[in-house]
């Protein structure tokens, strides 16, 4: 449970705005993420957010990203560059919480790897945060893959989605191991803003001893 480490949450506290990237392979189902956590923010604790979409290969995920948007009645903008992603760090400078979804682009196309780590980068360290989201049903040996493209990147904490689909639970503590990035949140639903909490250590580290 040790070798688990404390859960890596998302926080209010500190330096403002803070921008929170969202990394990770197409389909896990980061903008989602997004919207389970941002919502908890916005509506328990009354925290002033805002959005940006960074994914413009895939049109879907930015309309999905502005519905999300309009329900909560929070501001979204839709980013191509570096240099937009300062832009926007001025426009939404009196913030608390800035999300960002990401292209989930393929780990093998350098090119692609390059627009991520050039928006991350147009942000100072202390004002950003980044989450690699990981589908539990991947298997292990690409989730090796995928995380090691994404160290390169930038410094991670992991979100585990789709915890539902599968029984099998060791990936992450094999992959927590691996990266020894911190873990932070497990999604398990479709359902925002339910289906998501923190990743329980304990939990997982009793079901691995169980021999689940």
């Amino acid at each position: 449970i040790l070798k688990l480490g404390q859960s890596k949450l998302i926080t209010t506290d500190g330096v403002k705005p803070r921008f929170i990237f969202f990394i990770g392979p197409t389909g896990v189902g980061k903008t989602t993420t997004i919207a389970k956590i941002a919502s908890k923010f916005k509506v328990n604790e009354k925290s002033n957010i805002a959005f940006l979409a960074a994914d413009t290969y895939r049109i879907a995920a930015v309309e999905q990203l502005r519905t999300y948007a309009n329900i909560l009645g929070v501001p979204m903008k839709v980013i191509y560059s570096g240099e937009e992603m300062k832009q926007a760090a001025a426009d939404f400078a009196s913030y608390d919480l800035v999300f960002v979804d990401t292209a989930g682009r393929s780990h093998r196309n350098k090119e692609q790897r390059d627009d991520i780590e050039a928006l991350i980068n147009a942000i100072p360290e202390e004002n950003r945060e980044v989450y690699l989201v990981l589908s539990a049903t991947t298997k292990y040996q690409d989730l090796v893959k995928i995380t090691e493209v994404y160290k390169d990147i930038a410094n991670y904490s992991l979100i585990f989605t789709k915890l539902d689909e599968t029984t099998t639970i060791g990936n992450i503590f094999n992959i927590r191991m691996l990266t020894q990035a911190p873990l932070s949140y497990a999604t398990f639903g479709q359902n925002v803003p339910d289906d998501i909490s923190k990743i329980d250590a304990q939990g997982i580290a009793k079901q691995l001893l169980r021999g689940q």
